[in-house]
């Protein structure tokens, strides 16, 4: 296969299953170096889930999707408050047209995902409807800072990103947004301020034609939200796409985003993909050379991003998105902690005694490119795959209820990622950490 080739194919959604489903396979043989894999442990975690399901919403069908809009979802004094709703109710009242509310939330979504890596178990964000923490509190800053247009050029229109304000974003400005001090230390909080910069740059350069730069100029400068444009201009039919072009727009438009220092292919910079030497003995998968087998590309960031999108794609933009399953489940550190505190995965004993070293109360740490987070969000992402099954069969194929659309994205939203965080601090009580801690330079979950 060509250098080319190789490149694309690490940059698909297909290869994120088939590399994940290759280590899987080496697991089910006890052939994983960094964990012991108990297989008959996968249907009490699914039960979990269900019980989750069914205490929260019911059935599945009420169960909404897996996206950033969950954050903006809030129970305040015993009502339910949805403030991305709240904000489209009243632009549509001013005014406002549909595709511009769309495009306004697509603004906020896109900066609020790349600046959604964990902040830590000390950091929490003061606002006048609570304090705070992790992604919730991650996502209300945005808001705030969005609002009162912090990533905006123009004055006239504060609810909006574009590229002219985040290319000229300080660390300052969004280190003062999310109320950073040294008693309230962030993770990675400068280079989240760098990714918003080489958003800016990404949407006037490389992508350019995916966000409205190619002709962008000062009273209309690029913005995420233009991706509308683009994919309406591309549709197979009046307002229908693929999820393949939607994922076109964000791994290919937002390529640049990522750090340099990244795994490079061919001199290609990949984004979250990674070496696994789990992988490094096969000889028959589909991608060349030895060096680009090792490789397991996850594009988590890319894959919230799009989760994130589609639903403002669909219920704002009104869009038909067909093939949706591509998408995997986020190999992040809720999901995967809950396989390791429920015992489906154990970290062994030399990989926990060397994560020690660097960790804190009793919780092993390690890097991103670690070879133990490698391996363990490649399971990760089929272990959500089985879970997904086993609860679509309890759910819907023994009770009669339909299959919702999206559904795995409905497993995330109200099964596993729930249930690692309540795992979690039923566990850790003093930190809610996860059982394994992945040391975050704020472009990384």
């Amino acid at each position: 296969m060509a250098a080319t080739n190789n490149v694309k194919y690490l940059k698909s959604l297909q290869a994120v299953r088939e590399r994940s489903q290759a280590i899987y396979e080496r697991a089910t043989k006890g052939e994983l170096q960094h964990f012991d894999f108990d297989q008959s442990k996968i249907e009490s975690v699914a039960d979990y889930v269900v019980s989750l399901v069914e205490r929260d919403y019911g059935t599945i069908d009420k169960v909404p999707t897996h996206g950033r809009w969950r954050s903006y979802c809030l129970a305040i004094d015993g009502s339910k408050r949805d403030l991305v709703s709240e904000h489209v109710a009243k632009w549509k009242a001013s005014g406002v047209s549909d595709w511009e509310c769309a495009q306004r939330v697509i603004d906020l979504f896109v900066v609020s995902v790349l600046i959604d890596a964990g902040a830590g178990s000390k950091w929490r964000y003061t606002d006048s409807l609570g304090v705070f923490e992790r992604t919730e509190g991650l996502g209300i800053a945005a808001l705030r800072m969005f609002e009162n247009g912090v990533f905006s050029s123009s004055p006239n229109y504060p609810f909006q990103a574009d590229a002219l304000a985040l290319m000229a974003l300080t660390d300052e400005t969004l280190l003062q947004g999310f109320q950073v001090s040294e008693e309230n230390p962030l993770l990675g909080g400068e280079n989240r301020a760098e990714l918003l910069r080489s958003l800016g740059r990404a949407m006037s350069g490389d992508g350019a034609a995916y966000f409205g730069g190619e002709c962008a100029c000062a009273s209309r400068p690029a913005r995420p939200g233009f991706m509308l444009d683009y994919l309406a201009k591309n549709a197979v039919e009046p307002k229908t796409v693929s999820i393949d072009s939607v994922w076109q727009v964000i791994v290919d438009g937002l390529a640049s985003v990522w750090p340099a220092s990244r795994t490079q292919l061919d001199g290609v910079s990949l984004g979250d993909v990674w070496p696994c030497s789990t992988l490094a003995v096969l000889q028959d998968d589909a991608s060349g050379d030895v060096s680009a087998k090792q490789l397991v590309p996850f594009h988590k960031l890319s894959q919230w991003l799009t989760w994130s999108v589609l639903e403002v794609i669909v219920k704002l933009g009104g869009f038909n998105v067909t093939g949706i399953e591509r998408l995997t489940g986020l190999p992040e550190y809720r999901n995967g902690g809950l396989f390791v505190d429920m015992g489906v995965l154990t970290l062994k004993d030399a990989d926990c005694q060397r994560g020690l070293v660097k960790g804190s109360g009793g919780v092993p740490h390690f890097d991103g490119f670690d070879p133990v987070i490698v391996e363990w969000r490649a399971m990760t992402v089929v272990l959500l795959d089985k879970v997904a099954e086993i609860v679509r069969q309890k759910c819907c194929d023994a009770t009669g209820c339909p299959v919702p659309d999206m559904f795995l994205s409905r497993v995330l939203e109200a099964g596993t990622w729930k249930a690692g965080r309540e795992m979690a601090a039923r566990l850790r009580p003093d930190t809610k950490d996860p059982p394994i801690n992945i040391i975050s330079d704020g472009t990384l979950f």
